[in-house]
């Protein structure tokens, strides 16, 4: 653009000085056709400039770590002319590990629209950002700019591969020893139930007759089971994006295994600024929601674990059974509802 200018203004300068040397019309001829000459290239460059759009897009919205993936650039010129010079920046940045890298690109021609792709960098686990900065697009000669609508940033989530890891043990044995039992939501049919004066509310079928006749009061039947055990997958979210890898390598492998069982659990991570991050995951799309919280915000170098913090409640009653997912192996363990 600046070499540009600067041509002009010594060709503007040399028809200056023809002009004062000498007087016939060939000097005031070039002198005009100088002057008028950019006026001309605006003109001719006026519907591509005012009607040229650019984006930007993923390839695709997730991709496991590895595979190859590209940002797609859209131009879209809705005239036959070709464009002179189309100028813009890529910022991609993993929003986990930190990484980043800034492109420079220049388009020209593009008289039917243009679309281009930029590697993305899967080396690592992360969600990557990726902003198209300063579009600009210039006339035909190159000495007027216009800034286009800067698109909406694009973001792709690259995915853990799957590490070769068994899933978690069950939570609840299944053991009744009559200890620690309460009242099932909504009563139902069971094998341990208690016995207790009728309240205003209790459905007519819990009414136990026989018992009622004999107290000379409706007594219920209510229905009672053992507390629910919470399954929490836990990890430590800090670290080189090489342990960052293998931890998200086996969180995604456990929390898979346990969605094909139909089981459902929690996810829990410490935040950079030091707040417990819980999600629930029953589904691959929760899942998918899951990594792309854990992923969206920085990871420092060095962290403390979340075994050296008590387990987190998860819900209104119950226990939390803990399984804290490292780079190397898991660890289990049980703690109860604060």
């Amino acid at each position: 653009m600046l070499r540009r200018r600067i041509a002009y203004g010594m060709a503007l300068i040399a028809a200056l000085f023809f002009q004062i040397c000498f007087t016939d019309y060939l000097s005031h001829f070039v002198l005009i056709l100088v002057l008028i000459f950019p006026l001309f290239s605006l003109l001719l460059s006026l519907p591509g400039l005012l009607g040229c759009r650019i984006s930007l897009s993923p390839e695709t919205a997730g991709t496991p770590r590895g595979t190859p993936c590209r940002w797609v650039v859209t131009v879209e010129n809705p005239t036959r002319l070709p464009l002179a010079r189309l100028t813009y920046r890529l910022r991609e940045e993993n929003r986990l590990t930190g990484g980043h890298a800034v492109l420079r690109r220049t388009l020209t021609g593009a008289s039917q629209g243009h679309r281009s792709t930029e590697h993305a960098a899967v080396e690592h686990c992360g969600l990557l950002y990726c902003t198209l900065q300063q579009p600009k697009i210039c006339d035909l000669l190159g000495l007027f700019t216009r800034r286009l609508p800067v698109p909406p940033p694009a973001q792709m989530l690259v995915l853990p591969i799957p590490a070769d890891v068994p899933p978690p043990p069950p939570v609840n044995g299944g053991v009744r020893d009559g200890t620690g039992l309460r009242p099932r939501p909504g009563g139902g049919p069971g094998e341990d139930y208690d016995l207790r004066t009728y309240r205003p509310g209790d459905p007519i079928r819990a009414v136990h007759w026989k018992l009622s006749s004999k107290r000379d009061e409706l007594i219920v039947r209510e229905t009672l089971e053992p507390p629910s055990v919470s399954l929490v997958l836990t990890l430590d979210l800090f670290g080189t994006p090489e342990d960052l890898d293998r931890t998200l390598d086996r969180l995604y492998a456990v929390s898979h295994q346990l969605i094909q069982q139909g089981r459902s659990h929690f996810v829990q991570w410490a935040r950079p600024d030091g707040q417990i991050a819980t999600h629930p995951v029953d589904s691959e799309r929760t899942l998918l929601a899951c990594l792309t919280e854990l992923c969206a915000s920085p990871a420092p170098l060095e962290g403390k674990s979340m075994l050296d913090l008590p387990p987190q409640p998860v819900d209104e009653a119950g226990s939390v059974r803990r399984v804290h997912l490292s780079e190397e192996s898991d660890r289990s363990e049980g703690g109860a509802h604060p």
